[in-house]
């Protein structure tokens, strides 16, 4: 897994090959056990607190990585919601039976901003987010192995410019790669429980760090995904840091707690992870709910968590 700078977000800019994920730089400030939790302002790209159960988030940017290439054409390719795409060659369909890479999870009709890439390209985006979020079953998809992202309008053979094929994707356990052997549909993937078994961990706490490294969380990691969503609609304008944070803090701590099972203790705190004006212009507008370790690491799960030793998952 390669590190990125500044922050955690839909996942690292270095394994994603489809999606485009939320970027920029970290400001990182961390709230006394003993007060209130509150959301910091910095740079436009985001910044960061976080505090014990009770009341703590975190808000950092998430890292971003675009793919534009265009492959060669093939036929006209008829798409609809639940076909399933080989790979990123010709975006060729087949049955979901076979091996396949990608699958789709809405086709959109619009000519939105048809005149203008730089806009059209991040409203596409954020569309695309959305019939992801209804598509995999639940808005905390990117801080899963669970990725979106459209097809390039320059490789749509049947109605180019006039609408949006949304697509899915999963990446590899330890997130190298997507899966290209994958079979079967992802739709509901992440309902209920879901969740739990494609969630993304960081090798450190995401509140501290401005080097993070996403990992399995199989693998030892101080930063635990534990839910998230998708803020404002296509096209909005980002309405400020002091309008995102305390919303996302609010809805990100009993999201924590819950998965704890506590809201007392100290050495495990409540994270939430919101991109600022610069992800929101690219159509990334995510918070990505966290629990983190405040030092060292853990092996195993943290959910349930409770009053128990943390040596029990060390």
């Amino acid at each position: 897994m390669v590190r990125r700078t500044a922050g955690l977000g839909a996942l690292a800019a270095a394994v994603i090959a489809l999606t485009t994920a939320c970027g920029g730089g970290d400001d990182v400030s961390v709230q006394p056990a003993s007060t209130p939790a509150a959301s910091t302002t910095s740079s436009a790209a985001s910044s960061t607190s976080a505090g014990p159960a009770t009341s703590s988030a975190t808000t950092a940017a998430p890292s971003s990585a675009s793919t534009s290439s265009t492959p060669a054409l093939g036929p006209k390719q008829d798409y609809a919601v639940g076909t399933c795409v080989k790979d990123m060659d010709k975006y060729a369909m087949v049955p979901c039976t076979m091996p396949h890479q990608l699958e789709v999870s809405a086709v959109v009709p619009s000519t939105m901003h048809a005149d203008d890439v730089k806009k059209r390209g991040p409203y596409a985006t954020a569309v695309c987010n959305q019939h992801a979020s209804t598509y995999l079953g639940s808005q905390a998809w990117p801080v899963t192995r669970l990725q979106a992202g459209r097809l390039p309008e320059g490789s749509d053979t049947k109605d180019r410019g006039t609408r949006f094929v949304c697509l899915v994707q999963e990446f590899q356990q330890d997130l190298k790669a997507p899966r290209t052997d994958r079979t079967g549909s992802l739709k509901g993937t992440l309902g209920g429980d879901g969740f739990f078994a494609y969630r993304v961990c960081g090798k450190g706490r995401v509140s501290t760090s401005n080097d993070v490294e996403l990992v399995s969380c199989a693998t030892p990691h101080a930063s635990e995904a534990v839910g998230g969503r998708l803020n404002g609609k296509p096209g909005q304008t980002f309405p400020g840091e002091n309008a995102i944070q305390p919303a996302a803090l609010k809805f990100c701590t009993p999201v924590g707690q819950k998965f704890l099972g506590t809201k007392t203790r100290k050495d495990v705190v409540v994270a939430q992870n919101s991109g600022g004006s610069a992800p929101w212009s690219r159509g990334q507008m995510v918070t990505g709910c966290f629990v983190e370790v405040t030092q060292g690491t853990v092996t195993k799960t943290m959910r349930g968590l409770g009053t128990k030793p943390l040596s029990t998952v060390r």
